[in-house]
C-alpha cells in the first residue's frame, strides 16, 4: 500500500500572511495617515516595528522567520532580509510547490494578535476601514494564484453590526471562513455561549462559513504609548521576549507559556459543545487553529464521562453527546505532532483495512 502522504493533497491548514509594509498606507484614507497601521525604521537590535497610532506592536518581521538561519526569537530586522514569500503570493506558490503542499489556509498577524489596541485607536469607522482593508488585500492575494490559497477574514468583534457587514461583503471576494477569538472575554466583549454573537454565528451558517477559532487571538494587550510603560505578568514576558534579542534567561518561561497557549483551545471547545452552541447551530462547523491534537482524545472522552454521569443525557433529552458534536461539527489541527500523526495513522489504516476486507467478503 503507497504511503498515505503519496494518496492525498497536503494542505496547509495554518499559515500566516506577513503584512506589506504598505498594506493599509496604500488603501486606507488620507485623513488617517497619522492613525494607520504602518512600518517605523529603527535603530534597534530589533529592527523595524509595527505601529498603530503612536502605539508600537513590536517587531515588523518577527512574524516572517521562513528561511532565517538563526533560531527564534532573533527574525530579520529589516524588509530586505525577508523571503518575498512572506507576502508575494506568486512567490508563496512557488514554495508550495517546492515543499509539496497543495494549498493553504490563510491567517492574519496584525489584526489577529493586537485588536485590543486597534480597538483603542481612532473611532469606528477607522477600525472597520482596517479590517476591510485587510480582506481586500487577502482575497487579492489568493485570486493571483487560484486555488493554492483559502482566505480567512477577520472582521471587527467590538462592533456586531460592522463584522456581520464585514462578512456579506467578504463572502462576495471568496473569503471561506472568519477568525474568531477562543476567550472574546479577555478582549472586553461577551463569552463564546453569549446570545451576543448569534448573528455572526447565524450569518456563517447560512453562508456556509466555518469560525476558525485560532489561539492567541486578541490576547496581546492594548501597546503602551510611547513612553509608557506599565506592561504585567506574562505580557511583560512577551514583550521583552519580543525583542529577539538577549533573552536567553526567558527562553525556559516562553517555552511554557507557548506551550499552555497551544491548550487552549480546549477550553473553547468544551464551551462550543457543554453551551449548546453546536445544538443550536448544528451545520456550522468550528476549526480549532494552532492549538494541536494529541489532547483531544482525553478531552472528548472525559466530556462524554462527565455528561453520563452527571445525568445530563437524561436532564438535557434533546442533547447528543458532546462526542457527537464534535465528530459533526468541529474540527481539528495539528502540525509538529509525529507522534500523534502515528498513532493516528497505525489505529485507522489498519481499521480501514479490515473494512475494506470485510466489504470484500461480503
Amino acid at each position: 500500500m503507497p504511503d498515505i502522504a503519496d494518496r492525498m493533497s497536503v494542505i496547509d491548514t495554518d499559515s500566516h500572511v506577513s503584512e506589506p509594509a504598505d498594506l493599509w498606507q496604500s488603501r486606507m484614507p488620507q485623513r488617517w495617515a497619522e492613525l494607520t497601521p504602518r512600518i517605523k525604521a529603527t535603530d534597534r537590535p530589533s529592527g523595524d516595528i509595527w505601529v498603530i497610532d503612536d502605539r508600537e506592536l513590536g517587531p515588523a518581521w518577527g512574524f516572517a522567520p521562513a528561511g532565517w538561519r538563526e533560531p527564534f526569537p532573533s527574525h530579520p530586522r529589516v524588509v530586505e532580509e525577508v523571503d518575498p514569500a512572506a507576502w508575494e503570493p506568486r512567490a508563496r506558490a512557488r514554495k508550495l510547490d517546492e515543499f509539496g503542499i497543495r494549498a493553504q489556509v490563510l491567517y492574519p498577524n496584525i489584526l489577529g494578535v493586537h485588536i485590543r489596541t486597534l480597538m483603542e485607536v481612532g473611532d469606528r469607522a477607522f477600525q472597520a476601514a482596517c479590517f476591510s482593508a485587510y480582506n481586500d488585500f487577502l482575497a487579492e492575494f489568493a485570486q493571483a494564484a487560484p486555488g493554492r490559497f483559502i482566505p480567512i477574514m477577520a472582521v471587527p468583534l467590538f462592533d456586531l453590526e460592522a463584522s456581520v457587514r464585514e462578512i456579506e461583503r467578504c463572502i462576495e471576494m471568496g473569503h471561506k471562513g472568519i477568525l474568531f477569538s477562543n476567550a472574546p472575554e479577555k478582549a472586553g466583549l461577551p463569552a463564546l455561549r453569549d446570545p451576543h454573537w448569534d448573528p455572526i454565528f447565524r450569518t456563517a451558517e447560512d453562508a456556509g462559513l466555518s469560525v476558525n477559532i485560532h489561539i492567541g487571538f486578541g490576547e496581546a494587550a492594548p501597546a503602551a504609548r510611547s513612553g509608557e510603560s506599565d506592561r504585567q505578568g506574562d505580557q511583560k514576558l512577551w514583550d521583552a521576549f519580543a525583542s529577539g534579542f538577549g533573552v536567553t534567561e526567558l527562553i525556559p518561561d516562553v517555552v511554557k507559556l507557548t506551550t499552555m497557549g497551544f491548550l487552549s483551545n480546549a477550553q473553547a471547545i468544551a464551551e462550543l459543545i457543554v453551551s449548546g452552541l453546536c445544538a443550536r447551530y448544528p451545520t456550522l462547523n468550528f476549526v480549532s487553529v494552532e492549538s494541536g491534537f494529541g489532547y483531544i482524545p482525553y478531552l472528548i472522552e472525559a466530556l462524554d464521562w462527565q455528561w453520563i454521569n452527571y445525568d445530563a443525557t437524561n436532564l438535557f433529552p434533546d442533547r447528543l453527546l458532546p462526542s457527537e458534536y464534535f465528530r459533526r461539527q468541529i474540527y481539528t489541527t495539528f502540525w509538529f505532532e509525529t507522534d500523534s500523526l502515528t498513532r493516528i495513522v497505525d489505529h485507522a489504516l489498519p481499521r480501514a483495512r479490515l473494512q475494506e476486507q470485510a466489504a470484500h467478503e461480503m
